[in-house]
This record gives C-alpha cells, structure tokens and sequence, in this order.
C-alpha cells in the first residue's frame, strides 16, 4: 500500500486516516465508492465516474461534492502519493449520526486512497456460485459500500478452486462477475446481460460497448443463460482497473446449471477480441495524455 489518503480536505498518512465511528458507512454501509484506473497522471473517464457517484448520493439523499473538490481531492492524493500509474479509490458516506435515518445525518465524509497497479494475471478461472443478485434492488446502479454478496461470492469461488466469481439474478439469468461486468463473444459480436437483469452499469462496461460498435461489432442487450455461455466463444470480463480481461474457464455444478458447466477458452485470444484490446488501449491513452485528472 501507499503511504497518503485524503480524508475531508488535508492529505494524511494512511495510518491516521479514519472516520467517526458514528459514520453511516460503519454504521449501516451508506457510503458510494468509485475505483478508478489513473493513467499519466489522470484519472480514465473521470467524468463519468463521477456522475454515477452524484447518482448514488442523491438516491441516498445525499447532496453530492462538487466536483472540483472531488478533482482536486483525486489530484493531491496521487501527487502526494508520487503515482502516475494508479487505483484510485473514492468513497462519500452519507454523513454520521446515532438514529438509522438518512435525513438525519450530517458532515458526509470524503476519502480518496491510490495504490500502485496490480502486476496482470493469468486468464481467471471463474465459478457460477449460488448468491444471487436481486436486479430489483435499491441503488442497483449506484456503487454502494453494501457489497457483502460480492464478497460472499468470491470466497465461495475461491473456496472452489476458482479466481472469480459469476453471479446470476433470482431467475437464473447471467448478471456479472463479483468485481466486473460481463461479456460474451458469439460470431463476432458481443452479448451482454441488459442493466434490467442487475448488473451495474460499469463505466468500463459502457467503453467496450462504444468501442466495440466503432469497429463495427455488433453489440446486444439481452438476458443471458448458461446455455447462451455454453456457446460463446470467449467469455469477457471489463473492469476499470483489469480493463478487458478474457476468462480463461467457467465451472457450474447442480443446481446452479442445467448438469455440469465446464466451459474453456478453445482459443485465448481470438481475433475479434485482439482488435478490441487494442483499441480500447488506444482510447486509455490518448484519454490519459497530459497531467491532470479528467
């Protein structure tokens, strides 16, 4: 880990870094967080980072920061932090209080942490584990600090054997993976579980649709089935800090799969998802020129 976090306005060493105890976020897990890839110094699609959060808040009732003040905060943390190349991570909690109301909290806190990039990892190993997602949740698309069932979902895929999680929704339908959304390559085009089956409405997600649609790739909406996996021809996984990763396996056992799912990458890196990452690379660079977040 890094050294400084910014917490309410100063930049302190992580290990000062801490929040009242009275805080909604310890309390009953009201807080929206975003992580962010930071590039050259700058953080990829900050803006639209940033809308979700203000989306988040309001649904809470939470009058968002304004985003200078967000901007500002991402800037000093990697500055102080001496990274170019970064995770960025920023959280606003819905204030602090004593009663379980929302209305009644005050003085929303503002952190912002940055960590080096993680080294990139072989093609995960992913595992249809039995926690659902509810896709008529409240704040199904904000990003919330109440993220126990993803946690829950990838100790139960590593307990398993595998590196990730594939969660479906009650009726059976793909949603995504625990830390990514998710794509399936059918023909040369894409598939992907539509917001209403639950998934978050990942900004990464949103880049591979548009990048996918300028090279000419068909891109669809539509609820997806294990038996729909089971034909793909590469499974998918976009997050902000991986990007485009493709899935190197899929295991699935009674009764969450119609027998036993045991679906494998035949060719790692086929053609049509080669030009993808390539231009999605593209797109992260020329975005991220310069030295100031974005």
């Amino acid at each position: 880990m890094t050294g400084f976090a910014w917490v309410d306005g100063a930049v302190v060493t992580r290990e000062e870094a801490s929040v009242s105890i009275d805080d909604f976020a310890v309390r009953y897990g009201a807080a929206c967080f975003e992580t962010m890839l930071a590039r050259n110094g700058r953080v990829f699609r900050l803006g639209a980072h940033l809308d979700r959060l203000d989306a988040g808040l309001r649904a809470m009732g939470v009058e968002a920061p304004a985003h200078a003040l967000l901007e500002r905060a991402v800037r000093e943390t990697l500055d102080a932090n001496a990274l170019t190349e970064a995770s960025v991570r920023l959280t606003v909690t819905a204030g602090s209080g004593h009663a379980p109301e929302l209305a009644r909290a005050v003085a929303p806190a503002i952190l912002v942490t940055a960590d080096a990039l993680p080294p990139p990892h072989a093609p995960p190993r992913l595992r249809v584990v039995a926690t659902r997602i509810d896709a008529r949740r409240p704040l199904a698309a904000a990003k919330t600090a109440q993220f126990l069932p993803y946690l829950l979902a990838r100790a139960e895929a590593r307990a398993a054997g595998a590196d990730e999680a594939l969660l479906l929704n009650h009726d059976g339908a793909i949603v995504e993976a625990a830390t990514a959304n998710v794509f399936l390559l059918r023909a040369g085009g894409l598939d992907t579980p539509p917001l209403a089956d639950g998934p978050l409405p990942g900004v990464t997600r949103d880049v591979v649709i548009e990048i996918a649609r300028g090279l000419g790739m068909p891109v669809v909406e539509r609820r997806l089935t294990l038996a729909d996996l089971a034909l793909a021809e590469a499974v998918l996984l976009s997050s902000s800090i991986a990007g485009i990763v493709t899935a190197a396996s899929v295991q699935a056992s009674r009764p969450e799969a119609p027998g036993n799912l045991d679906w494998r990458a035949r060719d790692p890196q086929p053609e049509a998802v080669e030009r993808l990452l390539s231009a999605y690379d593209a797109v992260v660079r020329v975005s991220t020129e310069g030295n100031s977040p974005r």
